[in-house]
C-alpha cells in the first residue's frame, strides 16, 4: 500500500496557471466583466496567447492591471521587498535564514565541513521559470503535467492527500480542483467543513475508488506555503491522514 502527500502541488502547467483568472473572479480581484471578455477573446488561453489578438492582451493587461501589484503566494499578505522588508513579510524569513546559514559558528555547530560550500542559499537563482521552459527557480524538470501520474496510483491501491491554501494564487485550489475531476473519482464522503479547536479551518472531500483514496482538503486562510500560513492546521490534517492509514508515505 502507497502513500502520496501532496501541499499546493504544480500539476499541469498549462491547468495550474491557467486557474488565476478563475481564482482572480472568486475572490473579487476582478470584476465579472472583465472576466468574462477576457474568457470570451483569449478563448480560454491566457497563458500562451496569440500576440495579434489585440482583444486578448488588452483584456490581460486590464487583469495584470488588478493583480500585478499583490503578493500571490497568499493575496491577503503585504508584498515583500526583499531588500527592505517594509512591512515585514513572511518571504524575508529567507534573508535572516541565509544570513543565519552562513555564520561560520552555525556551520561548525551543523557539522558542515569547512570550504565545501561558498556561500549557502535557499533556493538555486540560477534557475527561474518560464511556462515555455523546463526548470522553475527550485529544480529542473521534464514534465509538463503529472495528472496521468496520478491517474496511474488508481491502481495501485493507493492513498493520496492533496492540501491547498485557498488564498494560494501561484497555484490556486481551483486548478487543483479541475484536475481532479478529471480522475472521474467517485466521492466516498462529500464536500463539508473541517474543524480545529472548534473551528472551520478549511473544508474537505474524499474520492474512493478500488481500495484507492484521494482526499482534498483546503485550509481557510493559507497561502502557497500551507504550513507556513497555518501550522496548526496543516499538522492537524496531516497528522489525522496518517493515523487513519497504516504505512509510511512514499513521496
Amino acid at each position: 500500500m502507497n502513500g502520496c502527500l501532496c501541499v499546493s502541488p504544480l500539476t499541469d502547467k498549462f491547468n495550474d496557471f491557467n486557474s488565476r483568472l478563475e481564482f482572480a473572479r472568486r475572490v473579487a480581484l476582478i470584476s465579472d466583466d472583465i472576466y468574462e471578455s477576457t474568457k470570451e477573446t483569449c478563448n480560454g488561453n491566457y497563458i500562451t496567447n496569440d500576440p495579434e489578438n489585440t482583444l486578448c492582451t488588452n483584456n490581460l493587461q486590464r487583469v495584470d492591471e488588478c493583480t500585478s501589484g499583490l503578493n500571490i503566494a497568499n493575496i491577503l499578505d503585504p508584498v515583500c521587498d526583499a531588500a527592505n522588508p517594509e512591512p515585514i513579510c513572511r518571504e524575508a524569513a529567507q534573508i535572516y535564514l541565509e544570513n543565519w546559514a552562513n555564520y561560520k559558528d552555525v556551520q561548525k555547530a551543523l557539522h558542515v565541513r569547512e570550504g565545501t560550500i561558498a556561500t549557502w542559499q535557499k533556493n538555486n537563482d540560477s534557475l527561474h521559470y518560464d511556462i515555455n521552459k523546463e526548470d522553475t527557480v527550485y529544480y529542473s524538470f521534464d514534465i509538463f503535467s503529472s495528472v496521468e501520474y496520478h491517474r496511474q496510483l488508481i491502481s495501485r491501491n493507493s492513498h493520496v492527500l492533496i492540501l491547498n491554501g485557498d488564498h494560494d494564487m501561484n497555484f490556486p485550489y481551483v486548478g487543483t480542483e479541475k484536475w481532479i475531476k478529471s480522475l472521474e473519482l467517485p466521492i466516498k464522503n462529500p464536500w463539508k467543513p473541517w474543524f480545529v479547536s472548534n473551528q472551520i479551518v478549511g473544508y474537505k472531500t474524499t474520492y474512493a475508488k478500488n481500495g484507492y483514496t484521494l482526499t482534498y482538503t483546503t485550509i481557510k486562510g493559507a497561502g502557497h506555503g500551507v504550513a507556513l500560513y497555518k501550522p496548526d492546521e496543516a499538522l492537524a490534517i496531516v497528522d489525522g491522514w496518517f493515523s487513519s492509514h497504516s504505512y509510511l508515505c512514499d513521496s
